[in-house]
C-alpha cells in the first residue's frame, strides 16, 4: 500500500529554507513515508489514543518529521500529513 504524502503550509515554509542536502534528505524521509509511514516513533507513548501521531529522524539524525498517519479503509484512503519539520 502506498500513502499519499502532504505537507502543511507550515512544513513547505520550513522546506523552502533548507540547504540542498537537507531537502535531499527529507525526499528520501517523504519516499520512507509513502511505503512504511509506521516505522516511526509514536510521539507520545504514553497515548495509545494517538498512535498515528508519529515522529521519524532524517539526515543522519539532524532532522526530524512530525507527522500523522491518517487512514480510512473504507474509502480506500491513506495519508500522511507532515505537521512539522525541524532540522539542526
Amino acid at each position: 500500500m502506498i500513502y499519499r504524502v502532504e505537507e502543511t503550509q507550515d512544513v513547505l515554509a520550513e522546506l523552502s529554507v533548507l540547504s540542498p542536502a537537507a531537502l535531499a534528505a527529507y525526499l528520501e524521509l517523504r519516499t520512507t513515508l509513502e511505503l512504511a509511514p509506521w516505522s516511526g516513533a509514536q510521539y507520545n507513548p504514553d497515548n495509545p489514543a494517538g498512535a498515528n501521531v508519529r515522529t521519524h529522524p532524517f539526515g543522519a539524525g539532524h532532522g526530524l518529521a512530525s507527522y500523522v498517519i491518517i487512514e480510512h479503509h473504507e474509502i480506500n484512503e491513506h495519508r500522511v500529513v507532515v505537521t512539522r519539520v525541524t532540522w539542526l
